[in-house]
């Protein structure tokens, strides 16, 4: 019986070392600081204009080709003003000029932005990090592997309508744009990316 007794003992002071290690290895090398002085990150500020840009490039712009049109944009969140200058941007890089208030335009344009946002979803397969009972201490994530999606997800449509008597002309179909930047880690120590942020405007996510 103290035979047995020992045993256990000793095969649970093993399980706790190896434990033990595993753990501050992970701490020396995921333990790390981001800093940041902007609102959002480099990564995620290209992934919502690359949406944009995708999103852009799909629109059907057949009847605005050579034309004058007034321009406004409509969105339910605070990248509407700069969503603005970049489409008129590519609408004049399309041979589209946006006419000046003292202009007289042939048509106007409404585009709306029915979304422009990053989605992000993770899984782990691991020890996620938690605070250890009774000392109060932090202990570090254990990623034998995780992936962490960031999706940019932009949709726009655009309505026309006559200058002079503002009637309806028509509309597009809603053109969507996607870009990704997906983040990796396998066996702790092994991170990785894939992202398709420097692929052509064209490029879209299947």
């Amino acid at each position: 019986m103290c035979t047995r007794s020992r045993h256990r003992c000793a095969t649970s002071r093993t399980w706790a070392a190896v434990l033990l290690c595993i753990t501050l290895s992970a701490a020396g090398c995921s333990v790390s600081t981001r800093v940041t002085t902007t609102a959002r990150s480099s990564n995620e500020q290209r992934l919502l204009v690359r949406s944009l840009e995708r999103s852009f490039a799909r629109l059907d712009l057949a009847r605005l080709n050579g034309k004058r049109i007034n321009l406004d944009v409509y969105g339910l969140t605070g990248d509407r003003d700069f969503a603005r200058e970049l489409l008129a941007a590519n609408l004049g890089e399309k041979g589209v000029r946006v006419a000046h208030p003292a202009e007289t335009a042939d048509i106007n344009v409404k585009i709306f932005i029915n979304a422009l946002a990053v989605d992000q979803d993770d899984s782990l397969i691991g020890i996620p990090a938690f605070t250890a009972p009774l000392i109060g201490s932090p202990v570090p994530e254990v990623a034998l592997f995780k992936a962490v999606r960031n999706r940019g997800h932009a949709e726009l449509q655009l309505f026309v309508f006559d200058e002079i008597s503002g009637n309806f002309v028509e509309r597009s179909p809603r053109a969507v744009g996607r870009a990704k930047y997906d983040e990796y880690t396998v066996a702790v120590w092994i991170n990785f990316t894939v992202n398709d942020l420097d692929e052509p405007r064209r490029s879209e996510e299947r």
